[in-house]
């Protein structure tokens, strides 16, 4: 059932999001979400007998794998040396401005869950929005062919804002959980530095490989192999697999030097199949009973979250000294929010006396989500275009 679902979502989702972009000018990402939404097991998924989405999980986890690899190597250390502070006060404004616009509105609403104290859960909800989903940056990236300094800022800032996210889940859980600050600080060291250090020697070891294969069929395989061995590598050892596999395609990248295109032309070819996979099983998380129960708790959280990123991601990015092309649009990039914000939630379900502010969070987070993909999708495009750095990429430029 699975196999058939899979080839329905894939003929399907490629339809819609190819009618409506060419239709409404819309991201393909766009169609792709509401096709899966269409499919979740409380709407057509269900008359096809699909009762959860738990099947998804590997696949996903895997999709991601190679989105962030993806990410990882359209940064360039030179790249990053160019953008300097612009990218330190960017990402500190974005993930300052969305913690702190979450904490206040979910404080003045005043919606909170069984015996969890409000600013407890205030906190937690403010500790998940920094978080950012690199997939909807990187398919309208691919989509539109942009390229720039606003285009580089934004897929830098994912890595780093992913990473500090983890940061201050663990320093609030902290706070307000039952673990300590010691452990909480183990915990980050742990899921950022075993990410650094896999990704890395990843990066070593393919770039050594990829020596001894001369044929470029053969460098598939060795490339997803790698990835796979990544994902799987963190989800058993419990270390961060979206900032390991960023880290392997930023070093990939870093050891090849000039010659590493060769190891993301064969991975850039399926990016389009994988966007397909990974948007359409996002929306089979639809949950409408969701939507009627917590629907202020929804729309509080969006709007806040959005306004925070926006004010912060603009302010920080200005007072580092960026151009005004970048700060006056970096806000509409970082909207998009997805795997990182669903992992944090999830941990939540292990923590004693959160177990039902956890349900909330994770059906709040897994439903916002596919707003914020939708939604920040289309954003982003709009941010790119304003930037003017749609299409420079098929015109072989870049914004200096």
């Amino acid at each position: 059932m699975e196999i058939l679902l899979i080839g329905m979502l894939l003929l399907a989702g490629l339809a819609v999001g190819s009618l409506g972009s060419h239709l409404l000018g819309v991201p393909r990402v766009v169609g792709y979400i509401l096709l899966g939404m269409l499919f979740a097991p409380d709407l057509l998924g269900g008359y096809l007998g699909m009762d959860s989405t738990e099947w998804t999980q590997p696949l996903v986890s895997v999709a991601l794998g190679v989105i962030a690899y993806v990410i990882g190597g359209a940064i360039s250390p030179g790249q990053l040396r160019r953008l300097g502070w612009s990218i330190v006060g960017a990402t500190l404004g974005e993930v300052s401005g969305a913690f702190l616009a979450v904490f206040g509105a979910v404080l003045l609403l005043g919606m909170t869950v069984a015996d969890l104290p409000l600013w407890s859960f205030a906190l937690v909800l403010a500790a998940v929005a920094p978080a950012t989903a690199p997939a909807a940056i990187v398919a309208v990236v691919h989509q539109y062919r942009a390229r720039g300094q606003l285009t580089t800022m934004l897929l830098g800032m994912v890595a780093i804002d992913d990473a500090l996210g983890i940061l201050i889940f663990a320093l609030v859980m902290a706070t307000v959980g039952s673990g300590s600050l010691g452990g909480a600080l183990g915990t980050v060291v742990w899921e950022v530095g075993a990410a650094l250090l896999v990704g890395g020697v990843g990066g070593f070891v393919v770039e050594r490989l990829s020596r001894r294969f001369h044929e470029q069929s053969m460098l598939l395989p060795m490339l997803l192999g790698g990835i796979f061995l990544i994902v799987g590598l963190a989800g058993w050892a419990g270390f961060s697999a979206l900032l390991a596999a960023m880290v392997f395609g930023f070093s990939v990248r870093w050891f090849c030097g000039p010659h590493a295109e060769r190891l993301f032309e064969p991975v850039e070819d399926l990016e389009e199949t994988v966007f397909v996979l990974f948007f359409t099983f996002a929306g089979l998380h639809f949950n409408p009973a969701a939507v009627i129960d917590y629907w202020p708790l929804m729309l509080v959280y969006f709007a806040a979250r959005a306004a925070g990123l926006f004010v912060g991601g603009g302010t920080g990015a200005r007072l580092a000294g960026a151009p005004k092309p970048v700060w006056s649009n970096v806000g509409f990039g970082l909207f998009p929010q997805g795997g990182v914000a669903i992992g944090l939630a999830l941990l939540l379900l292990h923590y004693p006396g959160f177990s039902r502010a956890g349900e909330v969070i994770v059906n709040l987070i897994t439903t916002t989500t596919l707003l914020t993909e939708a939604v920040g999708a289309i954003s982003v495009r709009y941010g790119l275009r304003r930037a003017g750095e749609l299409g420079l990429e098929r015109a072989g430029g870049e914004a200096k």
